[in-house]
């Protein structure tokens, strides 16, 4: 005889299951970052960095929930920060966010990755040398990040300072394996 377990119970399950897989298992989970910086006026592409970046324990459990509801529902912010230190996957902010850089992107699937990519314009985010970002998910609100939790961590090195001189495109990349 099979006991009735309801769609939730079992939703649950399978939540839980795929996030000791992700934590626990075989599944790998990486960041990359790819950074452009471009001239304002020409959109002529003056320097690019690419970097591996920190996935922390809150992301891998957000990416395993996403998979267990083939789904993603809450606001993703992409925050830039002055801060230093060294990114752990226990973070659970940036060290020195920025605010007024919280900025929403667009978010693509291929087969076994999501890209999330931000453009910062010549007028935004001006001002700063920026050392740090991170994406910040399960935000509540469409205007506050702090509502989310913090899915990846990057130092930026050489630092960005960022003037109306140049805007910047980042390509965020989590790919699972």
């Amino acid at each position: 005889m099979m006991e009735n377990i309801s769609v939730r119970d079992l939703l649950k399950f399978n939540v839980a299951s795929l996030k000791s897989k992700v934590i626990n298992d075989n599944v790998k989970v990486k960041g990359h970052v790819l950074i452009i910086i471009r001239d304002a006026k020409t959109l002529k592409e003056l320097k690019r960095y690419e970097f591996d970046n920190v996935i922390t324990t809150n992301g891998l459990a957000m990416f395993a929930e996403a998979m267990a509801k083939r789904s993603f529902n809450y606001y993703w912010f992409l925050v830039l920060g002055t801060g230093s230190g060294t990114p752990s996957s226990s973070d659970t902010s940036l060290f020195t966010p920025v605010p007024s850089t919280a900025k929403t992107g667009t978010l693509t699937q291929s087969t076994n990755s999501y890209t999330y990519y931000v453009r910062y314009m010549p007028e935004e985010a001006n001002g700063y040398t920026y050392t740090e970002l991170g994406i910040y998910d399960k935000c509540t609100s469409s205007t506050d990040y702090t509502t989310g939790l913090l899915l990846n961590h990057l130092m930026i090195s050489p630092t960005i300072t960022k003037d109306s001189s140049i805007l910047v495109d980042f390509y965020v990349t989590i790919t699972f394996s």
